[in-house]
């Protein structure tokens, strides 16, 4: 036996399913929007993350041609022209790569009897750098560390 539903019965109906199915879209517009915005995030931490390794290969390609003064480049306290032009570079880089977050160049020489006799240096470059809502949150900078050994004389 058939059944006939009134039409009083499905007044609304078509309303209702436009509604539901109009909510369903926003949600995935707001997946999508989201999902953009974690990619701009990431984006931005992977270009500073590029940036401390490029600055670090740089001072240490600097210390590599300039080997005889090697002892001015060590961080904070060294004495050469281009530290303190790098380290301004940092700084202009990389957010908050100051002060507290400032590059450090460590040197741990070490002497070789040979033959021939020569030092070799062990050179650590560390870069941090920390966005402004990290700093807000209190997390911890990101650093990068690079180590080389580098011969002389």
């Amino acid at each position: 036996m058939k059944t006939i539903v009134s039409m009083k019965a499905q007044k609304g109906v078509l309303l209702l399913e436009a509604m539901i199915a109009i909510l369903l879209f926003s949600v995935g517009v707001l997946a999508v929007v989201g999902l953009q915005a974690n990619a701009i995030k990431n984006v931005a931490q992977s270009k500073y993350r590029s940036d401390a390794a490029f600055l670090a290969d740089q001072i240490l390609g600097q210390m590599w041609s300039d080997r005889i003064n090697i002892g001015n480049y060590v961080l904070p306290s060294g004495t050469s022209p281009y530290v303190t032009a790098w380290v301004t570079q940092v700084g202009a880089a990389l957010p908050n790569a100051t002060a507290a977050n400032a590059p450090t160049i460590t040197i741990a020489p070490t002497a070789y009897a040979g033959p021939p006799a020569y030092t070799a240096y062990q050179i650590t470059v560390t870069v941090y750098w920390q966005s402004a809502e990290e700093l807000k949150a209190g997390l911890a900078a990101h650093k990068h560390v690079t180590t080389a050994l580098i011969t002389c004389c």
